[in-house]
C-alpha cells in the first residue's frame, strides 16, 4: 500500500509526498505519530494526542481491510525531516481517504 501525504520540511515548506506505507507507531514519550516508509533517513512525524492516533489506526486499518492501494492524508500536516529531528508544531487530527 502507498500513503500520500502532504509534508512540511525544516524550512516549513509544504510539498505531497507518496511514499511505500510500512506501517505507524505511537511515541508516547513526543505525543507523535511516526508513519514509517521505505525512506531509511527521513522520519515523517505527526505531533497528536493518543486519542486521535487512535482514530488515525482505525482509518488505516479499515483501509486495508477494504483492500485500498493507496491512502491519503487529506487532512494534517506530517512533518518530513531527518532521523531524529524534532519539531514544535500543534496537534493534528487526521482524515485519511482510501483510493
Amino acid at each position: 500500500m502507498y500513503i500520500a501525504m502532504q509534508c512540511s520540511d525544516s524550512n516549513g515548506t509544504l510539498n505531497t509526498e507518496v511514499c511505500t506505507f510500512c506501517g505507524i507507531r505511537y511515541d508516547t514519550r513526543y505525543k507523535s505519530a511516526v508513519i514509517s516508509t521505505e525512506h531509511l533517513n527521513h522520519d515523517y512525524v505527526i505531533p497528536m494526542e493518543a486519542r486521535d492516533y487512535e482514530n488515525a489506526v482505525r482509518q488505516i486499518m479499515d483501509a486495508l481491510k477494504n483492500h485500498a492501494d493507496i491512502i491519503r492524508i487529506e487532512e494534517g500536516i506530517v512533518c518530513r525531516g531527518r532521523k531524529g529531528e524534532s519539531r514544535h508544531v500543534e496537534p493534528q487530527k487526521l482524515v485519511i481517504a482510501q483510493i
